[in-house]
């Protein structure tokens, strides 16, 4: 029998606010990887001495335009130019009409550079400001778009991974967010590793997969044995653990 725990949404709301806190800081703390992976991707592609040059100043010129946009926003929401966190309008409409009108401009530079990594990151950022103004079902339609363009080894391909599970958990899909914060994890190098692998395990369980919510959180224990998980999830899963351990092992066949 399943049992039912009064404090389950409170917790897990906490649980999803610490890791999308974790997350923040860790994006704000890494602007090279944010604004300067197109560079970066782009130069190591090249191989010609002109296509060198022409693809860095390519690349120089698309992270200097989305950083150019992303200090535009910031300033229009009431902060300076140069700081990466954006600031919330005392007046709420003023703060819709703002992000309504930087999600187009995000949109309009992911368009202008179609199929590069500063593509991906406009796509990003789009699809946080739709999330912020309401709109779950645009935002989750952007962060797919862009993750279809991040390559699969890229610490930007583990950020949108984890916005979306987090999406599809607000629309019930547990299974599918499960699956999304298990591609987060598997992206080598992601600060947030052992966090994404909790979320899967929280979201299996959701979704009423068992075996797959305990071969999770068995691989965590031992990967991140340090790791706290808000009470709600530890007990959930414990529980998991603990029913398989007790449940009779299958007759053998004649």
């Amino acid at each position: 029998m399943t049992k039912h725990h009064n404090d389950a949404p409170a917790d897990t709301l906490e649980e999803l606010e610490s890791v999308g806190e974790r997350l923040a800081q860790w994006v704000g703390a890494n602007p090279a990887v944010v604004l300067g992976i197109a560079g970066a991707i782009l130069l190591g592609a090249a191989s010609f001495g002109g296509y060198r040059a022409y693809s860095h100043s390519q690349a120089d010129k698309a992270s200097t335009s989305l950083a150019r946009l992303h200090g535009e926003f910031v300033a229009a929401m009431g902060g300076k130019a140069s700081e990466v966190e954006v600031p919330e309008p005392a007046n709420p409409e003023t703060a819709k009409a703002v992000r309504t009108e930087y999600a187009d401009k995000y949109l309009t530079l992911a368009k202008e550079w179609s199929g590069t990594p500063t593509a991906t990151l406009s796509l990003l950022g789009a699809g946080e400001i739709f999330a912020k103004l309401g709109n779950p079902d645009r935002a989750l339609e952007v962060f797919l778009q862009a993750s279809e363009q991040a390559p699969a080894d890229s610490p930007i391909r583990a950020v949108i991974a984890s916005r979306i599970g987090h999406l599809q958990e607000e629309k019930g899909d547990f299974e599918a967010a499960a699956r999304s914060h298990e591609t987060a994890a598997a992206v080598p190098g992601f600060p947030l590793h052992a966090d994404a692998l909790a979320q899967a395990a929280r979201c299996w369980a959701e979704a009423g997969k068992p075996e797959q919510a305990l071969a999770i959180y068995q691989r965590l224990k031992s990967e991140a044995p340090d790791l706290k998980l808000a009470p709600y999830v530890e007990a959930r899963l414990q529980e998991i653990e603990a029913r398989s351990s007790t449940s009779p092992a299958p007759a053998a066949q004649p």
